[in-house]
């Protein structure tokens, strides 16, 4: 039985993680194909990043925008392109593990079909995979996204993320930072357990190094109480108990805490001092709820921490964004914010659009960063979860 995939895992297990194309050119080799590259996408999710910089007959490829490439479509829609030329069928292939968009894999192929097709998918998932399992081994994939220095603060949260999107059982959540080679104390977390999807987002106080330090400490905090079955309030208590040890002074993070029942779409969540969800549903953002909030995480002993907790029946197709206040804070050159009924508007737009979660929040942060039109004056996070009802059995 030919198993060309399971060549290229075996082949893997040995290859120099750094020769991650050289591997999967011996996957494209059994096709006849050639001129393979993988894209990567970058941290500000703008461009894509061709590796290796020039291909074996001295052609040096051009990063790819996301808006007017093949690379870029193929990305951007998750869909395999072929485009046939003069030397061959030029392919396309988006390299995706789960939900989690990460790049583009382009080769030259002498023919295409069906069979071939199918062959290229599956080597498009292979080679998100072996990209994963690489990077623990080799700084190379981190290197190839950065189109310029990260400061020490956003190396230390970019380290500190889940994956960047996830889906399962007809939920998908999407986060984002911004500005994304300098974020500080913006964060975000998330796990699947048992049913459950928790998430969470954190804005510690402060800039640069010792907020990222700070928000270290309370995803730290946050996950060990997750993992140790916590509800919400005791997520919030412990959270506040450990950022009250931290040496800095003030020290405290606002903070959302979610739960959703991912088979049911029951939601509940609260708040400490942090901006509320936006919820949209058939197109429409519906009225904030009234709800008392906690104070912030570390601010425990002057007020309590433990607020209200809302709980909200999801419907089939509904969206909810969860941010901090460096989006809606976010200045045009007249000075105008960005503000919330803005954010509300192109929600809702965007909810409708038919696009995939991830590119629908990717379009709301490059609206907040294209009414600053330069770096924007405070972190901002997003993170965008949709419930589409349980999948059918």
């Amino acid at each position: 039985m030919d198993r060309p995939i399971g060549r290229l895992l075996r082949a893997a297990q040995t290859a120099d993680p750094e020769a991650l194309v050289d591997t999967l050119s011996l996957a494209v080799a059994e096709l006849g194909g050639s001129d393979v590259l993988i894209y990567l996408i970058d941290y500000e999710h703008a461009t894509l990043i061709p590796h290796p910089d020039e291909l074996p007959h001295g052609e040096r490829p051009e990063p790819a925008a996301l808006d007017g490439t093949m690379a870029g479509r193929a990305f951007l829609s998750s869909t395999r392109l072929a485009s046939r030329r003069e030397d061959g069928w030029h392919v396309w292939v988006p390299v995706v593990e789960r939900a989690d968009r990460l790049g583009v894999l382009s080769m030259t192929l002498p023919e295409w079909d069906e069979d071939v097709e199918y062959y290229c998918v599956e080597l498009g998932y292979a080679a998100a995979h072996l990209l994963l399992a690489s990077s623990r081994y080799t700084d190379l994939t981190h290197l190839l996204r950065r189109r310029k220095d990260l400061d020490l603060a956003a190396e230390m949260q970019w380290s500190l993320l889940p994956p960047l999107s996830f889906s399962v059982a007809g939920t998908t959540i999407a986060g984002l930072l911004e500005p994304a080679y300098e974020v500080g104390g913006d964060c975000f977390d998330y796990a699947l357990n048992l049913g459950y999807l928790d998430l969470a987002v954190f804005d510690a106080v402060g800039h640069g190094l010792g907020s990222a330090v700070l928000a270290s400490l309370v995803v730290g905090a946050y996950r060990n109480g997750r993992r140790e079955c916590e509800g919400l309030h005791q997520l919030a208590t412990g959270i506040d108990e450990a950022v009250r040890q931290y040496p800095g002074d003030p020290a405290f993070a606002t903070a959302l805490l979610a739960r959703l029942n991912v088979s049911t779409g029951r939601l509940t969540w609260t708040a400490c001092g942090h901006p509320q969800p936006l919820h949209v549903r058939h197109g429409t953002t519906l009225p904030e709820v009234q709800v008392q909030q906690g104070a912030p995480l570390g601010l425990g002993a002057v007020a309590p921490v433990i607020g209200e907790i809302i709980e909200v029946a999801l419907e089939p197709g509904d969206g909810l964004l969860f941010y901090t206040d460096g989006v809606v804070d976010a200045r045009g050159p007249g000075g105008e914010y960005f503000g919330e009924d803005r954010l509300r508007d192109l929600l809702e737009r965007e909810h409708v659009s038919g696009r995939p979660p991830q590119e629908v929040l990717r379009r709301l942060v490059r609206s907040a960063l294209t009414h600053q039109t330069t770096r924007l004056r405070d972190d901002a996070s997003m993170l965008y979860l949709r419930w589409d009802g349980p999948e059918q059995a």
